[in-house]
Order: structure tokens, then sequence, then C-alpha cells
């Protein structure tokens, strides 16, 4: 395992990349813990899978904390207010004076500008659920539902989402929502959801 830096919160704390497995996979899988700083139940899981073993063609991209300000601060946002989430240029809405003006959300699109992952997965709270991927086919997405045991649903757009710019943008069909229900997430379902990463 590495552990890298790749970019700076507004507050200038780190955002840290942990590698695993072979680096000259074909396969890279990127896993984002917490993207809204009150919505921090993935980050269990992606610590979990810091210790893991992933199939011999593929290596793991783990991200913690994109958004290390406001998990220190309770928040959703990050310290400049804006909600990373929605500060991709795709369907941007005016989160952030411009798309990608936030230090984190441009640390997380220059990764998948130069690792171009197999499949993303990003963290969220509270709805329970998969959500059907925006502008990507939804097989991978399916999958994962069945092996963790939520449903596969279509939650609304939200506009300047990362999962699908990158979808759009750079990979078609290759990032996808989890959605974790309120709350920590019990032991036993963060090994289902372990297991599932290492699955894809």
């Amino acid at each position: 395992m590495t552990d890298e830096v790749i970019g700076r919160s507004v507050q200038g704390r780190p955002i840290t990349l942990a590698r695993i497995g072979d680096p000259g996979a074909p396969r890279k899988i990127l896993a984002v813990g917490c993207i809204h700083g009150n919505e921090p139940a993935g980050r269990g899981i992606v610590a979990d899978l810091i210790g893991a073993s992933p199939a011999p063609d593929a290596q793991l991209l783990l991200v913690r904390d994109m958004n290390p300000d406001g998990f220190a601060h309770h928040q959703r946002t990050n310290a400049h207010g804006v909600d990373l989430n929605r500060n991709s240029p795709e369907h941007w809405a005016g989160a952030g004076a411009r798309p990608w003006s936030e230090p984190e959300a441009r640390a997380i699109r220059d990764l998948i500008l130069r690792e171009q992952p197999t499949l993303s997965l990003y963290y969220h709270q509270p709805f329970g659920l998969v959500d059907v991927p925006e502008g990507g086919r939804p097989e991978a997405a399916r999958r994962y539902s069945e092996l963790v045991g939520l449903p596969l649903k279509r939650l609304s757009r939200r506009p300047g989402s990362i999962s699908r710019w990158q979808n759009v943008r750079v990979r078609p069909g290759s990032a996808f929502v989890v959605e974790l229900a309120p709350g920590p997430l019990p032991a036993d379902l963060r090994l289902r959801h372990v297991a599932a990463v290492l699955a894809a």
C-alpha cells in the first residue's frame, strides 16, 4: 500500500489517496468514502478496504475523505460553504464561483482524469439505496445493489454531480452513488459493502 496527498482542502487539510494492489493492474476501482461532511458512514467502508486484497487484475484507489473540512466541522459543505457534489460542470447550477472552483473538487477531478478508473463508487447518506447512474449504464450499480441488499432506484438529477460528470465526460457507466442509511453503519453491513467493492 502507498499513500499520497492528492490535494488540500480550503483550510489546508490533506486529501489522501491509498493505493491497494498491483499498480500495473488493468482495472482501477475508486471508492470515495465521504463527500458531504455530515454523511460519514462510507469512511468505514474505505478504511476496511485499506486492509483488503483486491483481485490480481485490479487496484483499489481509496479516498476516505474528499471533504476533510466538512467532516471536521460536521457540515455538508466545504469551508467555503460549497456543496462539492454540485461543483462539476455537468449541469452546473451555481455551486461555487464557477465549475471546479473548489480545491477538493479539483483534486478528485485530477485523480479521475489521471487514473481513468474502470469503476468509481461515491458513498452518501441517508436514503438507503443504490442510485441508477446518471449518464451511464446500470449494470455495475445493479450488481452492487444485489450484493449489499439495497434497492436500485433513480434519484432526481443532481446539478454539478461528480458521478454524472464522470459518466458523461470521462467513461460511460463508470460511476455511481451508494446512499447508505442514516447513522453509523453496522459492522456486518460494512463488511458486506467491502465484499461488494472487491467483487466489482
